[in-house]
């Protein structure tokens, strides 16, 4: 099973070689490598990835304005690699995006236990936002519901039970949701 699939940003293309096959051998799949920033973002459209990695800088550009675009167009985990003097800017600038930063020189082991751990964090945030977005879904269709019952409640003069369970029976006899049920009462009292 694989780790997860990468792109490899990186102006020198023996350094992403090595980063490549060092990951390959550890179980991500696939690793693509982009050798500029422009050429990253073909390929944040092309293929949906696990993990980004950066090594800056690229050679059309410093590379923070790529993480910004990384983060934005895809939910991968992202891991950036900088010069030990830019270390600190590009923190104060990425903390916010939960970029991970790393200074070179790097070795292999902290790469490989950083790679994990963005995978771990990015796998995390999407399953919060699944989770918050079914709630939500459940809250809104709750909101029609309720919209639908108290619109039946005050126009056909029912009570609250006989509201809900003529929605429930109609969503039954029509094989539809509650929600489409409710939806439909809504369109025609209001």
């Amino acid at each position: 099973m694989s780790a997860g699939s990468v792109l490899v940003v990186c102006g020198k293309a023996e350094m992403a070689s090595s980063i490549q096959t060092m990951l390959v051998k550890e179980g991500f799949y696939p690793v693509s490598c982009a050798q500029s920033a422009n050429e990253a973002r073909r390929n944040f459209f092309s293929t949906g990835f696990d993990l980004v990695i950066i090594s800056t800088p690229l050679p059309d550009e410093q590379g923070t304005d790529l993480v910004f675009d990384a983060h934005e167009k895809t939910s991968a985990g992202i891991v950036v690699i900088s010069r030990p003097e830019q270390l600190l800017d590009m923190q104060c600038s990425l903390e916010k995006i939960n970029a991970l930063i790393l200074p070179k020189p790097i070795n292999r082991l902290t790469l490989l236990q950083t790679a994990r751990f963005a995978l771990s964090v990015r796998n995390s945030m999407t399953q919060l936002i699944n989770e918050r977005d079914s709630l939500k879904k459940r809250m809104d269709e709750r909101k029609i519901l309720e919209q639908a019952k108290w619109l039946l409640v005050e126009k056909l003069n029912m009570s609250e039970p006989q509201a809900f369970r003529l929605i429930q029976k109609r969503a039954m006899d029509l094989r539809l949701s509650q929600a489409l049920v409710a939806e439909e009462i809504i369109k025609k009292y209001e």
